[in-house]
């Protein structure tokens, strides 16, 4: 489990006696500022490198197109960032953010029926990309160990002659005619996002490249900020409409984010995606299984243009099982394991993955090699299961398939999410499971699968719960 306890110049996680002076984190984006965090406690200075300039509020920036589209915050991703920056979830709450506490706030239509809104057992917090990658980075630009290269492309590694390690990387200003120069480090982080070229860069130094895994369902989806006429929201702060192959394959969430606006993302399988016109976006909500997303934003007020997205393939490169790894050198976020974004997990992970980082430092004298690398893949593993396992359901969807206990374990799961939806017991296993904060094994531990296997205590729900 990821120790869970505040990061600190007095915490357990402080300086470690090491020759690291410099490190470098490759990205700007959730997870390289995480990692920067990390980092801060076992050098002297750490520089993140990012091909962006940072805006001077909390603004949707080119570098992060995710931005415009939902953000969950899952309760494994809580901790792990107030672990790292104590007090962030409250200050995130004192700027807007919204409490969602699940399952009693939501409206949850799963392939099998309505879930019932049981007492809550955890907690979401309604809030916008832009808004907390601001607020973390106006803690970091606090701390004067930790700077910005903002509006630079970092274009390769540095290597070590006659030793497997990084030194450094080689970087390029983004004006026209600017000179490379080589930035020395002791430590390099890569978090780059998908769009990462460390199987290239590790290829030219002489390292081969990772396998890769990519399970695709073909998911393509379209988000829209609205405010709410007054009233739309009775009684409910989130309502979730999952897709029901073969009969439909739309989806849609609408979730609270601050200032009184609300994000509405629909998504369609199989090349049903949701258009980016006004009328066709309303359309497809129409479409949707249940009409009650629809119902909430056909007067809203629209507060942003209708921004697409496609690329939702899950994508993981096995960096741990490289024959050689170089020293001082780590992949991070969704440089080295990428989520369908609809499961709501890259932010958890890329925040429990630094915690993570750091304790590796702290075990290890400051320094990163293959054994940060296996337990930076560690820390995905749960969500990889569960992301692939999900959309593998899915007849469009493609992607290598399990060889053994599929079809099993396909049953066993749909069925546990049909009784979750009228049994509290079961329904808290499968959330802990999703928030990450309970291993998969927790769904089959004899209390709960004694359950599944007796059946749904009830009907199924055709209409929403009432609070």
């Amino acid at each position: 489990m990821v120790h869970i306890g505040p990061i600190s110049e007095d915490s357990g996680m402080a300086r470690s006696v090491s020759a690291a002076r410099h490190a470098v984190v490759i990205g700007g984006s959730l997870a390289g500022l995480c990692a920067a965090r990390a980092l801060a406690d076992h050098v002297d200075r750490v520089t993140v490198v990012d091909r962006d300039r940072f805006p001077d509020a909390p603004q949707v920036r080119a570098g992060v197109p995710q931005a415009h589209h939902l953000h969950v915050l899952i309760t494994s991703g809580q901790r792990a960032l107030d672990q790292l920056f104590p007090g962030l979830i409250a200050e995130l709450h004192a700027a807007g953010a919204v409490r969602v506490d699940a399952p009693t706030d939501i409206l949850y239509l799963a392939p099998t029926g309505w879930r019932e809104r049981f007492p809550a057992t955890h907690q979401l917090v309604g809030t916008s990309r832009e808004l907390l990658d601001w607020t973390v980075r106006q803690r970091l630009a606090a701390d004067p160990r930790i700077r910005f290269e903002p509006a630079h492309d970092v274009v390769g590694l540095l290597g070590a002659d006659g030793r497997d390690a990084v030194t450094g990387v080689r970087m390029r200003p983004r004006a026209a005619g600017a000179a490379e120069r080589n930035l020395p480090a002791d430590l390099v982080v890569d978090a780059s996002g998908r769009g990462s070229h460390t199987p290239d860069w590790l290829a030219e130094l002489g390292y081969g490249r990772p396998d890769e895994t990519r399970v695709d369902s073909g998911l393509g989806y379209a988000s829209r900020r609205y405010l709410l006429p007054p009233g739309a929201s009775d009684g409910w702060k989130n309502i979730v409409v999952m897709p029901q192959p073969p009969r439909s394959g739309r989806g849609g969430v609408i979730y609270p984010i601050e200032n009184g606006r609300w994000m509405v993302t629909l998504g369609g399988l199989g090349g049903d995606h949701p258009p980016t016109d006004e009328a066709g976006f309303l359309e497809f909500a129409r479409g949707l299984r249940s009409p009650l997303i629809h119902q909430a934003i056909r007067d809203a007020t629209p507060d942003s243009p209708i921004h697409g997205f496609r690329n939702t393939a899950n994508h993981r490169r096995r960096y741990e099982a490289m024959p050689r790894w170089p020293e001082g050198f780590a992949v991070v976020g969704d440089a080295s394991c990428t989520f369908n974004p609809v499961y709501g997990q890259g932010m958890a992970v890329a925040a429990r993955t630094a915690v993570v980082l750091a304790e590796q430092l702290r075990d290890s004298g400051g320094t990163l090699g293959r054994a940060a690398q296996a337990r930076v893949a560690g820390c995905s593993e749960t969500a990889w299961l569960i992301a692939t396992g999900a959309d593998l359901r899915y007849p469009t969807t493609v992607g290598p398939r399990p060889r053994r206990g599929g079809a099993l374990s396909r049953w066993y799961l749909d069925r546990a999410a049909d009784v979750a939806n009228r049994d509290p017991y079961v329904q808290r296993a499968l959330t802990d499971v999703f928030h990450l904060v309970a291993p998969l094994s927790a769904v089959v531990r004899p209390a709960v699968a004694l359950r599944v296997l007796r059946g749904r205590p009830g009907p199924q729900l055709v209409a929403p719960p009432s609070s």
